[in-house]
């Protein structure tokens, strides 16, 4: 583990113990947790998934995803470095419908083809590389098996502005950023055919109030059609990947 990846195990696990909202476990907004179990929420919705399908989500946190996982009927795994976060995670699922692992992204405790279903959400951007995660995900997926990946968009107008504020600071960025085509081209590279991107729109965190916005049909309209308004306003990309 690289000093920036140990950085960002110590902040997970001094979110576990200071804060009490689920959001705040992860370091999301309360927006964007909610948004992206929404966007989830479709995906599983639209079949992503088949019955019963053996998941993993790889950076559990406090354990949201497997929750929702576990209540749609698939028998999943949470899995996290930071043991505080997965002490959490424990005590909010109160049935004890999934299961925790404490583990690393890069040398992950299961067998070859464990599972079915893989959900790498909050991950990437904490990681010094993604290629070593990405080949543990190839490794644990069945043939056939789904990934979904999250990659912090680099070219959103908010990432631009962390970036060029850091620069000016001469500090490092807190955040690692990949291109979804970069992401894409490697998880090809390991196997895992992409067969889908989604973009995640996300309020400011100091702006809350957007997120009314991003449901208005005229706003709807201007990201869908106008060229390049939406890759400026995307937080995130999520790759879907196919295990051949």
């Amino acid at each position: 583990m690289t000093g920036f990846e140990r950085q960002w195990q110590s902040r997970f696990e001094k979110f576990a113990t200071r804060h009490q909202p689920e959001h705040l476990v992860s370091g999301w907004s309360a927006a964007g947790l909610r948004r992206r179990v929404a966007a989830f929420e479709a995906l599983l919705d639209r079949g992503l998934l088949g019955a019963g399908s053996r998941a993993l989500e790889l950076g559990c946190g406090a354990g949201t995803y497997v929750r929702l996982l576990a209540k749609r009927g698939h028998p999943v795994v949470g899995l996290d470095y930071s043991l505080p976060s997965l002490r959490r995670a424990v005590a909010a699922d109160v049935p004890r419908m999934g299961r925790y692992v404490s583990g690393d992204a890069s040398c992950l405790p299961f067998h070859d083809r464990s599972f079915q279903a893989v959900a790498c959400i909050g991950v990437l951007q904490a990681l010094e590389g993604l290629e070593s995660a990405l080949t543990e995900i190839a490794r644990v997926l069945e043939p056939s098996g789904v990934a979904v990946v999250e990659t912090l968009n680099p070219w959103g107008l908010l990432a631009a502005l962390r970036r060029l504020s850091a620069f000016i600071r001469r500090q490092p960025t807190r955040l690692r950023y990949g291109s979804p085509g970069a992401v894409e081209r490697t998880m090809a590279s390991l196997g895992l055919r992409p067969v889908g991107r989604l973009s995640i729109l996300l309020p400011p965190r100091s702006v809350p109030g957007l997120e009314r916005a991003l449901l208005q049909p005229w706003v709807v309209r201007t990201l869908e059609t106008v060229p390049g308004v939406r890759t400026l306003a995307s937080q995130a990309y999520w790759i879907i990947g196919v295990k051949a």
